[in-house]
C-alpha cells in the first residue's frame, strides 16, 4: 500500500513530545547552581563543567537546551544569563521561583535521570561501563525479539512522516542500490522504494530487527525491492555493492568519536561517486536552538550516548573522512538531509 504524504507536517506533535524535557532541564540547572555560576562569570561549556565539577558532555547538551528556552544566550562561545534568568532564577532575587521547584522534582523520573547524567563527571562513550541505556542494545550487538518489536513501533511512529518527506524532498536521483544503515522498521527504505521505482534498498540491522523490519516491508508491498541484511555495524564488515548509504537518527545515538568511526566505515564501503545521507534534526550553528533539536539532545543524553549535531559538525565529520560536496536540505518538519559524495 502506497504511503501518502500527510496533509500537515508533524511539528506540533514534536513540540508537545519534546516539551517533556524542558522542566527537568530547568530543575536540574537550578539545583546544581548553574544560573548562579553564570551570573558570577559567563563561561564556555568546558569552563562551566570544570567549575561545577559536572559531566562535560551533559553540560554540552544542557546549555543549548536552556538557551533555546530563553534563559541563556551564547556570545563568542560563552554563555550569559538573560534578563528572565536573572530575575527569576537567582536565589538572591526577590522574584526567585525556587519555592516552586522542589514540588517539580518530586517523583519526576526524567529529572532524576538527567541529574544523574550531569553529575557523572566521566565522559563515557560506546562500550564504557555505566547505567544501561536503551541504545546500549546496539552497542552490545544483541536485541531480543520483544525489544525489537517495541523499538520498531517506537521508531516507525515518529519516523514515518519524515521518511515520506525525505524520499520526496531529498535528492536521490541516480541512486540504484541503497544501504539503509540501522534502518529500524524500514520505513525510510519503504518510502524510498515507493518514490523511486528503480531503486533497490537493503535494511542493515541486527538479526531480530531485520525480521521485524521485513514485516513492515511486506505490509507496504515492496518486498520485491527492499530486503534486509543482518550485520553488526560495529563488529562486522559492511556489505559492498551499494552506491548510497543512508543513516536516519543514527549519528545522534553515539559519541562524536563513534560517529567518526561510522563515517570512515561508510567511506570505505562506498565506490567512487557513492553518496552518503545523514537524516537528522539539526542544531543551529550557535547551538541556541531550535528548541526541538535542543530537547531531542536532552532525550539523547538520557537514552543514548549521543546528541544532536549542527550542520557544521556533520560536515566536518564527512570531510574528515574524505567526502566532498557536503550540503543540507530541509526535507520535512524539523528534519534535514545532509548529503555528500565520495570522490
Amino acid at each position: 500500500m502506497a504511503i501518502e504524504t500527510p496533509t500537515t507536517d508533524d511539528r506540533v506533535i514534536w513540540d508537545i513530545w519534546t516539551s517533556t524535557y524542558w522542566l527537568p532541564s530547568l530543575l536540574v540547572a537550578d539545583e546544581l547552581g548553574l544560573f548562579k555560576a553564570l551570573d558570577e562569570e559567563p563561561a564556555t561549556m568546558a569552563d562551566l563543567a570544570r567549575r561545577l565539577d559536572l559531566n562535560a558532555k551533559g553540560i554540552e547538551i544542557l546549555l543549548p537546551m536552556l538557551a533555546s528556552l530563553g534563559l541563556l544566550v551564547p556570545r563568542l562561545g560563552r554563555f550569559h544569563l538573560t534578563d528572565a534568568a536573572r530575575n527569576y532564577l537567582l536565589p538572591e532575587s526577590p522574584y526567585y521561583w525556587g519555592g516552586v521547584f522542589p514540588a517539580g522534582r518530586q517523583n519526576n523520573a526524567l529529572y532524576a535521570l538527567l541529574r544523574d547524567r550531569l553529575t557523572r563527571t566521566a565522559n563515557l562513550g560506546r562500550g564504557d561501563a555505566e547505567q544501561e541505556r536503551p541504545a546500549d542494545a546496539w552497542a552490545s550487538g544483541h536485541v531480543d525479539m520483544e525489544r525489537a518489536r517495541a523499538i520498531a513501533r517506537f521508531m516507525h511512529s515518529h519516523s514515518l512522516p519524515a521518511a515520506v518527506g525525505a524520499a520526496r524532498n531529498g535528492d536521490f536521483g541516480g541512486v540504484r542500490r541503497l544501504l539503509d544503515v540501522g534502518g529500524g522498521s524500514g520505513c525510510f527504505s519503504v518510502a524510498l522504494a515507493q518514490t523511486y521505482p528503480k531503486l533497490r534498498c537493503t535494511i542493515m540491522e541486527l538479526p531480530t530487527m531485520c525480521e521485524v523490519a521485513l514485516e513492515y516491508v511486506a505490509a507496504a508491498g515492496v518486498s520485491d525491492r527492499v530486503d534486509a541484511r543482518a550485520v553488526d555495524m560495529f563488529r562486522e564488515p559492511w556489505p559492498e555493492g551499494y552506491d548510497a548509504l543512508f543513516f536516519s537518527n543514527v549519528f545522534h545515538d553515539w559519541s562524536f568519536e563513534t560517529c567518526a568511526e561510522l563515517t570512515q566505515k561508510a567511506f570505505e564501503a562506498l565506490p567512487a561517486s557513492g553518496r552518503i545521507y545523514l537524516h537528522e534534526i539539526l542544531l543551529d550553528e550557535d547551538v541556541a536552538g531550535p528548541r526541538v533539536a535542543a530537547s531531542f539532545s536532552v532525550m539523547m543524553l538520557i537514552g543514548t550516548r549521543g546528541r544532536q549535531f549542527t550542520f557544521g559538525e556533520l560536515a566536518g565529520l564527512l570531510q574528515s573522512a574524505g567526502f566532498v560536496d557536503v550540503e543540507a536540505t530541509a526535507t520535512y518538519g524539523y528534519f534535514s538531509l545532509v548529503a555528500a559524495r565520495r570522490p
